[in-house]
Order: C-alpha cells, then sequence, then structure tokens
C-alpha cells in the first residue's frame, strides 16, 4: 500500500511481445506528494494465461438460491461475529488464536477442501542472462 495513490491492473501479453510496458497508477489525493524509495516494490507481476479471462462466465445469483452454500455461509457468519466479539475479552480464546485460520489451514465446514489448496507459492527465480 502506498499513501495516496493506487496501482491500476493491467493486462500485457508478454509472450510475444519485444515491448516495454508501462505501470499506471491512480493518485487518490490531489497535491500529495508521493515517492518510491530505492529498491522499495512498485508492482506486482502476475503471469496468467492468454485467453484465461474470457473463458470466465460471471453471474451474480441470490446467495439463498444455493442452500447448502447459505446455510454454510450463515454458520460461517455467525462463527466469524462470535470469534470477533471474544476477540474484545481480555485473556480470551479468541485473543491467544488471534485468527481464525479456517481459509489458511485448509479448513471447510461445506464440501471438501482441494487436495492441491495452498496457501504459498513456491516460484521460480528469475534467470540472469
Amino acid at each position: 500500500p502506498k499513501d495516496a495513490i493506487q496501482p491500476l491492473t493491467g493486462i500485457v501479453e508478454t509472450d510475444w511481445s519485444p515491448f516495454t510496458f508501462t505501470m499506471n497508477w491512480k493518485f487518490t489525493r490531489k497535491l500529495t506528494p508521493v515517492a518510491f524509495e530505492r529498491d522499495e516494490p512498485f508492482c506486482m507481476i502476475f503471469p496468467i494465461r492468454r485467453g484465461l479471462i474470457e473463458q470466465v462466465e460471471p453471474e451474480i445469483r441470490p446467495l439463498a438460491e444455493e442452500r447448502d452454500v447459505h446455510a454454510a455461509y450463515t454458520a460461517w457468519a455467525a462463527n466469524r461475529k462470535a470469534f470477533n466479539e471474544e476477540l474484545k475479552i481480555a485473556e480470551s480464546e479468541a485473543q491467544a488464536a488471534k485468527w481464525q485460520k479456517h481459509y489458511f489451514q485448509g479448513v471447510a465446514s461445506f464440501g471438501a477442501v482441494p487436495a492441491d489448496h495452498r496457501t504459498r507459492l513456491h516460484l521460480k527465480s528469475f534467470r540472469s542472462p
């Protein structure tokens, strides 16, 4: 995060292009100086296969249409609310835990967690010429 500026997302086909590309930003507050320090990260490169986004067929539906999913969400929301309330109690189990970690641990109250669930990626380093 950087105060007064927001990075914009763009898709650049780099598998065929010999060209450079720009990192674009939106300033979120007028007349506020923004500086990047030496060696400070300024963008994230996230490779995706060309055409993948166009394959997505988004739709908006009421959550209640899927009774099992709605029930699981309602149970999760109640559990999260109770946990957040318990965080306010000194020396509570919630304060000791700090956060619930269900997603991080791959624990699901609904459906099955994929066998290849991961919370860390093991990426290859850039090759040097």
